[in-house]
């Protein structure tokens, strides 16, 4: 063995995942941790774990320096990057092996060779690998740029060489636009990769994305573990995987392999991989797009129906072992889908959401698997990506295994923040999918305005009020008379009783005596209920013969139910919250930009004493890797600007101040 000790350069479910294989393979672990994941999964999971730094990436994560020199004070040998951050960094793989430690992946050349997607297509054109027609040359002049576009037709797309997550590509399906967009992919690239060299393809309407995985050993031994379909994407970042690919004939599926074997072949590559493709369904042809030179996302459906511990073998292949098994013996099984949880609100434009996971509640269930980087607990902050847990389904069919994916999402409980978990079980449900006719373009035309959370019903409404009054009455507080007027005196001699509570704009009503209850909303009598009880996270009553039982979690004046038609969260306040709340809110102005949540203020877009209109752009924020735009709530004139761009900010910062035009002079 060469090493006994690995530090897991990373941090959420890859962490966990890689620490928890580790162990498995009797390895010992070591963490590293920035100032706000001190408590985090992982860190409490390995074996040591060491402080690497403050919460920004570039201080912490991304700091080769700083976790080359924790893996050498704590004796680690080996040190893997995960997927992310540092993973596909040539430089800090060249500093690990320059410090005497093993670094569990390709090696320096073959990740800077596939990292630049200009010389990654000239590799594959070497060997015969199709690429998307376009131009991927070293020249980077505006003018000959512009004429390569001109040759390409529109529409097609320009992409940052180094771009990777969905940064730095632009459509254009109009040539007059070309400068500008060149421009901005151009500025995308520098501020997300410090390259600006871009390259242009043309732009294949209605295709899928198909990725090849890949496993090599140092010894030339290559081999494939079939592919995935990653059509489902939102902005170009992957939400839905599966293996294997649906509807693809089989003579074109070995055909993908095939060029995916010999692509990695020709690179000599020595480790696990990803070789992806864009496949156009109409015409049967497909095109080399990159190649992933890590442990990817969405591994775990490919582990589900091969069998084979594709994490685990990649630190045996890093520990000098050679892969035991040929092309023939790998055989495909079953169908795995994969979902990735984030913590975003994708009714609000897909907002990412910060805070305190208050309840934590996995599935359990055969055929399901979680890969999971928090707990009740964790703090969910802007520095990182949004993702907190994978939900990994395996059945015999792919019918069998979309079932199983949305059983296992309906009942997985996420309390204390938004998540998407309901837009994830509407993606289930779209005729594309369930088809398997979906394409990289799918999600956008069904959502093109946007995704609507589903409507409330006024059962559910009811549901939230009763769980809150239940709360309430076990727990009343300093002051039981705010709370619930005089239901204290009253339900103990027996006698009637009535609480009023509020609902976003709506009032309702809970009243009765001795467990039986009537609900009331505007519109008249919702739930009336015999016996009704909060236990083990549970709300259960008794209305019309029947009993009823929905996952409720009350905290404070959140309730979030759970159930078969989906998650929803209530804010119900009782008579005072609400009183309180009607005050704050008519001090509010509504002429001040806010920041959302903490960020970092990338670009300011307005001037002082300049005249804008309500909606109109005014700033933009960095808050989990994504890019929000903030705009003016009103028509007025910039009268001060209190940031910078470059400047943190924390949550509700004033950020710009307008003076309404009511108020000029």
């Amino acid at each position: 063995m060469r090493f006994s000790s690995v530090l897991i350069a990373n941090r959420g479910e890859i962490a966990c995942r890689l620490i928890a294989t580790c162990r498995e393979l009797g390895l010992r672990t070591v963490a590293i941790y920035s100032d706000v994941d001190r408590t985090a999964p992982h860190v409490l999971a390995a074996d040591c774990a060491v402080h690497i730094g403050m919460p920004e990436a570039a201080h912490s994560y991304l700091n080769g320096a700083k976790i080359i020199a924790a893996a050498k004070k704590v004796g680690a040998e080996a040190i893997h990057p995960g997927y992310g951050f540092l993973a596909e960094n040539a430089e800090f793989a060249q500093a690990c092996i320059d410090g005497g430690l093993t670094f569990v992946g390709p090696s320096p050349k073959n990740i800077r060779l596939m990292g630049s997607k200009i010389a990654a297509k000239a590799a594959a054109v070497a060997v015969n690998v199709p690429v998307v027609p376009g131009y991927y040359g070293d020249n980077q002049s505006d003018d000959l740029l512009l004429a390569e576009a001109q040759k390409i037709g529109v529409p097609l797309l320009i992409k940052a060489s180094a771009g990777g997550g969905g940064r730095g590509i632009r459509h254009v399906h109009d040539l007059s636009d070309f400068t500008v967009e060149l421009t901005l992919a151009r500025a995308e690239a520098q501020a997300s990769f410090g390259d600006i060299r871009v390259l242009l393809e043309r732009y294949v309407s209605n295709a899928r994305h198909i990725e090849v995985q890949i496993l090599a050993d140092h010894l030339g031994n290559v081999l494939h573990l079939f592919e995935r379909d990653c059509s489902l994407q939102r902005n170009h970042q992957k939400v839905i995987e599966e293996a294997p690919a649906p509807n693809l004939a089989p003579g074109v599926r070995a055909r993908i392999l095939e060029s995916a074997l010999r692509l990695t072949e020709g690179i000599g590559y020595d480790s696990v991989g990803t070789v992806e493709y864009l496949f156009d369904a109409a015409t049967g042809d497909y095109y080399f797009l990159e190649m992933n030179t890590r442990l990817q996302v969405e591994h775990p459906v490919t582990e589900a129906v091969t069998g084979i511990n594709i994490a685990q073998w990649q630190l045996r292949v890093a520990n000098g072992e050679a892969l035991p098994f040929s092309q023939s013996d790998i055989t495909c099984n079953g169908c795995s889908i994969e979902a990735r949880i984030t913590a975003e609100d994708p009714a609000n434009g897909f907002r990412p959401e910060v805070g305190l996971i208050t309840g934590y509640f996995e599935p359990d269930m055969p055929g399901l698997r979680v890969d999971s980087g928090v707990r009740a607990g964790s703090f969910v902050s802007h520095y990182y990506d949004s993702m907190l847990a994978k939900v990994i389904s395996f059945a015999p069919s792919r019918s069998a295994a979309i079932q199983l994916l949305n059983c296992g999402l309906e009942n997985f409980c996420i309390t204390g923040l938004g998540t998407n978990i309901m837009f994830l079980r509407d993606l289930l449900k779209m005729p594309g999918f369930v088809t398997g006719t979906h394409n990289t373009a799918t999600l956008e035309i069904t959502h093109s305005k946007g995704w609507n959370a589903p409507t409330t019903l006024p059962q559910q409404l009811a549901e939230a009020v009763l769980g809150r009054f239940l709360t309430q009455l076990g727990s009343p507080g300093p002051n039981p008379w705010m709370s619930l007027g005089a239901w204290r005196v009253t339900e103990p001699s027996g006698r009637y009783g009535a609480a009023i509570y509020r609902l976003g704009e709506n009032d309702a009503r809970i009243e009765g005596r001795a467990g039986a209850y009537t609900i009331t909303l505007a519109k008249g009598v919702i739930l009336e209920v015999n016996n009704a009880f909060l236990t083990g996270g549970n709300l259960c009553y008794e209305s019309d013969g029947l009993w009823h039982t929905t996952k409720a979690h009350i905290d404070g004046n959140t309730v979030t139910l759970h159930g078969q038609s989906g998650q929803i969260v209530l804010e119900v306040l009782a008579s005072d919250g609400f009183l309180q709340e009607a005050n704050e809110a008519n001090g509010m102005l509504g002429s001040q930009v806010l920041a959302p949540m903490p960020g970092l203020v990338t670009e300011i877009l307005s001037n002082l004493d300049d005249r804008v209109n309500a909606g109109d752009p005014v700033a933009v924020i960095e808050a989990m890797k994504l890019l929000q735009t903030l705009t003016a709530p009103c028509d007025g004139i910039i009268s001060q600007i209190n940031v910078v761009a470059g400047e943190s900010v924390s949550s509700g910062a004033v950020l710009v101040e307008i003076k309404p035009n009511e108020f000029e002079d």
